[in-house]
């Protein structure tokens, strides 16, 4: 995937920084948890359709080095398609999630209230700044 700065900035914001009101908010969640933010995220910047390796990538563009190496780390494709297929096979979905074929996947719909929410942190976030500060310092 093709990330423009202004949206590798949110993203680093709401994932990354301590000034939101997530901070670090992939932190220490179990894999399918991680996965529900990241594809909330995917689906706010219209993706709908996405590979294994786009989620290592993801990861990939959330390191930096305020993180000690053990609390954020690209897992396996192979853990990612598993926690995928959980979220795919969750009966309370709020994220739904369906396998394509080998590593693809679309993502069907997301509940809108979480979309909202990760809307209303980049609000804040420009508000206050610190989304412009990671367009600046961190991109």
């Amino acid at each position: 995937m093709d990330w423009s700065k202004t949206q590798l900035a949110e993203i680093r914001y709401f994932c990354t920084s301590t000034r939101s009101r997530t901070p670090k908010i992939l932190v220490g969640l179990p894999l399918k948890l991680q996965l529900g933010f990241i594809l909330i995220i995917f689906s706010y910047y219209h993706v709908t359709e996405f590979q294994i390796s786009d989620i290592k990538a993801f990861y990939q563009l959330l390191y930096t080095p305020h993180f000690k190496s053990d609390q954020l780390r690209a897992p396996s494709p192979a853990r990612i398609a598993k926690a995928l297929e959980q979220l795919d096979k969750d009966p309370n979905p709020q994220i739904n999630v369906h396998c394509l074929g080998e590593e693809r996947y679309q993502i069907v719909w997301v509940s809108p209230i979480y979309v909202d929410d990760y809307v209303k942190e980049l609000d804040y976030g420009y508000e206050r700044g610190y989304v412009q500060y990671f367009m600046e310092e961190h991109t």
